[in-house]
């Protein structure tokens, strides 16, 4: 039997997230989180993320696949210095939209998948994919860290 203990850790974790937001001010938002990074921005690359990996979960199914398969690190680390321009320009206040509108599709998508795609994501060595907690707690935690919460 798989261990759906992430589902919880999953939606737990959009709550606080979704908690931190409503709390946040413009300023708040716009807070220097270190290396040219701003809360709002790392709420946009948090909501890219989620958006990533459903998108992933979605073209293995159309391709009749359980799982999505691996993905090269060297790949994903472009995506995030590609997009920094990009979060940067982002409005702060879509930026807080986007990542609660993607944290919540992804939870409900993830909630979905059957058993045996979470197994094979996890021989995959794809724990990330479904296991989004971690990359939300991380930055929740360097925002508040950044505001003195």
């Amino acid at each position: 039997m798989t261990d759906r203990s992430f589902d919880a850790a999953n939606a737990a974790v959009t709550a606080e997230l979704r908690a931190l937001v409503a709390g946040m001010s413009d300023a708040d938002l716009a807070v220097d989180l270190g290396e040219g990074w701003t809360a709002s921005m790392a709420l946009a690359h948090l909501a890219y993320w989620d958006e990533w990996h459903v998108a992933r979960w979605l073209y293995a199914a159309a391709a009749g696949e359980l799982a999505p398969p691996a993905a090269d690190t060297a790949v994903t680390n472009r995506a995030n210095e590609a997009l920094v321009t990009t979060w940067r320009a982002l409005p702060v206040r879509a930026a807080a939209a986007l990542v609660l509108d993607a944290a919540d599709a992804a939870d409900a998508y993830i909630a979905d998948l059957d058993d045996e795609a979470i197994d094979l994501a996890i021989e995959r060595d794809g724990g990330s994919w479904f296991r989004r907690a971690p990359h939300r707690q991380d930055h929740i935690d360097q925002i508040k860290r950044a505001l003195g919460r």
